[in-house]
């Protein structure tokens, strides 16, 4: 039986990649705040209190802060750079993000610690948290680690505060 010639070409491509020396020798946050975003795809999972992973496109800096009002639609993260080589090789990292404790009335799932897997590559990348519904909205501290195998890239936290702006209008 013959392989199609993509699927060939996929699969050596594969085998190449793992071949490569890759070699992940850190991390480092490049940029903060508040972004605006496009969610493109979700993809439901357990491992996180929400249910769910945004995938994103046109990520865009709003305002430099490590300050987030808790209001709905508000999305923050961090821009950072995986060190190592060869440049743009996949890797799978380990994103954890710490919050205070809150509940999912979906699910009655309620933590302060979500964990999971991401595809990503050597080079530059983002993550974010959006607060999509109002049980999300606890001030607190959030903190995002970005791992990878059993060491710490980087790591941003925030400081999520009661959202001045929504109070006064509902005064």
């Amino acid at each position: 039986m013959k392989l199609p010639l993509c699927t060939f070409l996929i699969c050596t491509l594969a085998i190449a990649a793992q071949a490569q020396d890759v070699r992940v020798t850190g991390g480092e946050v490049t940029e903060v705040g508040i972004y605006t975003s496009r969610v493109v795809t979700v993809t439901s999972t357990t491992n996180v209190i929400s249910g769910g992973l945004d995938g994103l496109d046109g990520f865009t800096l709003l305002q430099s802060t490590t300050n987030v009002p808790a209001r709905v639609g508000t999305r923050f993260g961090f821009r950072y750079r995986i060190l190592g080589a060869p440049k743009n090789v996949p890797i799978t990292l380990r994103m954890v993000g710490k919050h205070p404790p809150y509940t999912n009335p979906q699910t009655g799932k309620t933590g302060t610690r979500d964990q999971y897997q991401l595809h990503s590559w050597i080079g530059d990348t983002f993550t974010s948290y959006s607060f999509d519904e109002t049980w999300e909205l606890i001030p607190g501290i959030f903190t995002f680690e970005v791992w990878h195998q059993k060491k710490k890239l980087c790591e941003q936290s925030f400081t999520v505060v009661e959202d001045e702006k929504g109070k006064s209008s509902n005064q």
